[in-house]
């Protein structure tokens, strides 16, 4: 139910998906292959964000080894980042996108092209500006000249028209979603958004006008948001604070009465140098393996795949129905009335809790 025109917005609380008649025998037939531009397909349409709390080393590789992609964030010293990259690339052969932002140096952008990383991502909150518009001009110049096989995402954007001013400047791809990240407060201090789940389905439907490709990025927490978003036409999701507590985002575990956390912060928080201040930092729960969260995220997938009677993501987008639901109806929605039961890896419990 990809429709654009509704006048009220909506986010991923406000639907359900609706089950449909389904000849998917088993949730193993489904397959969750899914592809972001003519050289860049993906296992698993899953992607961790480019922030420096959740995206590392140890995230890239694997993220790599799990068939989804990690981009790797701007911010670390240039010749490092670029020795690090050709590393993961070269060596470890990894996938691994990188993030740049409206500054970089056009040398750096073709280093990474002729290196051949499998996405470069343009970094800025909002995508639909012209400066971030020239640059992917420039990117797009330089991957058609010396590697076409390397993806171009652009983005932040939550509309239909900016899709379309990117996919004319040269993007293979957009990221989609302002203001609903778990670490970002856009919509608070600035007053600016969209809620996600209508702007995956405006954004989603003009990336398919135009020939690209779309990214959920933001605001979503567990499984079933995932799928949401997969619903509403989005190609893949970008995560990160589902992400954040995993043991391989950077940094050590902290202990606080006898229970670990791990920081977490968004790239415009004050705590990641950010003047104008669109972002939280605090803790998160550490929830242990990633290996773990991304097959819980898989399982829902496939799960809601089958509900719907879909064995991919083309056949996803087609079929999928959403149902509206009533503010009250959330509180139907997962397991409730138990006292005791905790699973290894719950998405419901401290996965995006920031502490004061």
């Amino acid at each position: 139910m990809r429709e654009a025109g509704w006048i009220e917005r909506i986010s991923f609380n406000d639907v359900l998906l609706q089950p449909q008649y389904s000849e998917v025998r088993s949730r193993s037939d489904v397959s969750l292959v899914t592809q972001l531009s003519a050289g860049l397909k993906l296992d698993i349409p899953i992607i961790a964000s480019n922030m420096d709390t959740v995206t590392g080393e140890n995230m890239v590789h694997a993220m790599s080894d799990l068939g989804g992609l990690a981009v790797y964030p701007r911010g670390a010293q240039v010749g490092h980042r670029m020795s690090l990259i050709r590393r993961m690339v070269e060596v470890d052969n990894k996938k691994v996108a990188v993030a740049v932002g409206v500054n970089s140096l056009l040398k750096e952008i073709g280093f990474y092209t002729d290196l051949g990383v499998s996405a470069i991502v343009l970094d800025i909150a909002h995508g639909d500006s012209a400066h971030a518009l020239e640059k992917i001009v420039q990117i797009r110049r330089i991957v058609d000249r010396r590697n076409p096989n390397v993806c171009v995402i652009g983005g932040n954007v939550a509309t239909a028209g900016a899709v379309k001013r990117m996919a004319t400047a040269g993007a293979h791809c957009v990221k989609v979603g302002i203001g609903g990240g778990s670490a970002c407060t856009t919509r608070i201090n600035a007053g600016v958004g969209v809620p996600t789940l209508s702007s995956i389905m405006d954004c989603a439907t003009e990336a398919d006008n135009q020939g690209i490709f779309s990214i959920a990025d933001g605001g979503i927490k567990t499984p079933g948001d995932a799928a949401k978003a997969l619903a509403a036409g989005a190609d893949a999701v970008m995560l990160g604070g589902m992400l954040a507590g995993t043991d391989e985002s950077p940094g050590e575990p902290v202990l606080i009465n006898g229970q670990k956390f791990k920081n977490f912060r968004g790239n415009a928080s004050a705590e990641a140098g950010s003047r104008y201040v669109e972002g939280g930092a605090g803790l998160v729960a550490h929830i242990g393996s990633l290996h773990d969260v991304i097959e819980s995220i898989e399982h829902g997938l496939k799960s809601a795949f089958s509900y719907t009677g879909a064995r991919n993501i083309e056949e996803f987008h087609a079929k999928a129905r959403f149902v509206r639901v009533s503010a009250m109806s959330v509180m139907e929605n997962g397991a409730h009335g138990l006292s005791h039961e905790r699973k290894k890896y719950d998405p419901q419990i401290g996965v995006r809790k920031i502490l004061p």
